[in-house]
Formats: structure tokens, sequence, C-alpha cells
């Protein structure tokens, strides 16, 4: 029997249609859990975890990053990830841990870690839930990573980087995140960025899309999305007929892994 979702949360959300479909409808928990993701995403699990260790659990460094290179090493990532990516991240796991804890400790030292948070929406049937990386008692943050992209190989033979850049503001789908998190505590948000070489945080005050009214606009974005995901799922619990719905946009660089590619490419045969 098929599985019966029983809630939204942000990162559902914010896939592309098509791909929410195949993964939430039509994969099962086991097999969403086996989807295997890239270097940058594990590079950003381990430094996560290294700084909400040293802040909220208040570890030692060294142990700190220890889990974190366990959490890297073990990672299994998708055929064809190169493996000069694997070593230059691991390379930068510590800087960007240390970029981080320097960027929010005066704020989030000795925060809640991973507070879980549930929302209702107007018009949606199911909770959308999450969990907010550090919590103050006034305050949470939403902590994201940068990592350098690969670049060309030179005429020595070795690969160029290109420096990870901090954004001069927050990406769209981030505040959309961060305004379900708003909305569920009523506390102010704040959202870094940390990278090997950098961090910068967002607040209302340096910020005009962390002030109430963008956020207002985000959260409806949301909801809006939360309604069509219910809309679709009035129409019919069948993937193959809502395959049939919707374009699956194939060529997309980032949310089709190429394991699942061709199983997804048979339930949009038409």
């Amino acid at each position: 029997m098929r599985e019966k979702l029983d809630h939204y949360s942000p990162s559902q959300l914010l896939r592309p249609m098509a791909v929410w479909m195949f993964q939430y409808v039509y994969l099962n928990k086991q097999q969403r859990r086996a989807i295997k993701v890239g270097y940058n995403a594990a590079f950003g699990t381990a430094v996560h975890g290294a700084i909400q260790a040293l802040l909220t659990a208040g570890l030692d460094f060294e142990s700190a990053l220890e889990q974190a290179y366990l959490s890297f090493d073990f990672h299994d990532a998708p055929e064809g990830e190169p493996e000069e990516k694997r070593e230059k991240y691991r390379e930068l796991i510590a800087d960007a841990v240390e970029e981080g804890v320097s960027l929010l400790s005066e704020v989030y030292g000795g925060a809640e870690e991973e507070r879980r948070v549930e929302v209702s929406l107007d018009g949606v049937e199911l909770p959308i839930m999450g969990y907010i990386d550090l919590c103050a008692s006034d305050s949470f943050c939403e902590v994201k990573t940068k990592a350098p992209r690969m670049g060309q190989v030179k005429k020595d033979g070795t690969r160029g980087w290109v420096k990870a850049s901090l954004p001069a503001k927050p990406q769209f789908e981030h505040l959309c995140q961060v305004s379900i998190y708003q909305k569920a505590t009523g506390l102010e948000p704040h959202l870094a960025y940390v990278s090997a070489t950098g961090g910068v945080m967002f607040t209302p005050d340096n910020c005009e899309e962390l002030q109430p009214e963008y956020l207002a606009y985000c959260l409806e974005e949301m909801r809006g999305k939360a309604i069509r995901r219910q809309n679709l799922m009035k129409v019919s619990d069948d993937p193959k007929v809502l395959a049939g719905l919707l374009d699956p946009d194939f060529q997309h660089p980032f949310y089709w892994d190429e394991e699942h590619k061709e199983e997804a490419k048979e339930l949009w045969k038409v």
C-alpha cells in the first residue's frame, strides 16, 4: 500500500513539483533515504554538525572536527562524483568550521540545537514541519554553507577552483524556509552563510528581506506551494496519472540523480 503523506517540510515544498511527486508519492521512505547526494551536501553536513557541536554541546574543537571528518569520510556519494572534489572539500572543513563559530558564537554560544517546529497555514490540510539549526532566547539562525566550484584544469595539470562567494543578500528559497520557522516560533530570524574563507549573518537590522513584510510574502509563497501539492493529490494519488500532468524537466542540473533518473523516465513514458 502506498504511503500516505502526513506532513510537508520546507525542503519538500522547495523541490520542483515533478521531483516532489517522484520522491514523495512514487518512492517510499526507505527508497527516499537511499537517494545519494554529492560532496557539496556532505561538506555542508560535516561543517554544520561541527558548528552545532561546538556552540550547543560545548564540544572542544578537535572532537567536533573529528566528528565532522567521520561524517564526511563515510559519505556515500553518487557514482561519478570527482575524487578531487572530495579531497578539496575535506581540506576546507576545519577552516569553514572556524569561520562559522567565529561568526555565530557571540549570539549562539550555548544555544539550543535543532528545535523541531510545526506550523499550520490557512487552507493547508497537512502541517509543515522542520528543524531549526540554532535557537537562542529571542532569535534563531538557519546556517548555510558555501563551497568552491571546480574550475578548469591548468596547463600544469592541476585543477583550478572558483572561490566560494558569500551572497550580498539571502537566496530566495532560504528566505522561504526561514519564513516557516519565524511563523512557528515568533523569534527574530537570522540567516548565516559560511565558507572556508569567511561568513556573513543577515538579520532584520541589515537585511530588508528578513523584515516582517517580505517574510510574509515568502510565507504566502510556501502556502501556495503546499496548496498546489494538495490540489494535485486530490486529482489522483497514482504516480502514473500524476506523471501525465507534470513536466519532469530531466535536464535539471541538481534534482535528478543518475541512479533514479532512468526509473523516473519509465514512469514518465507516455
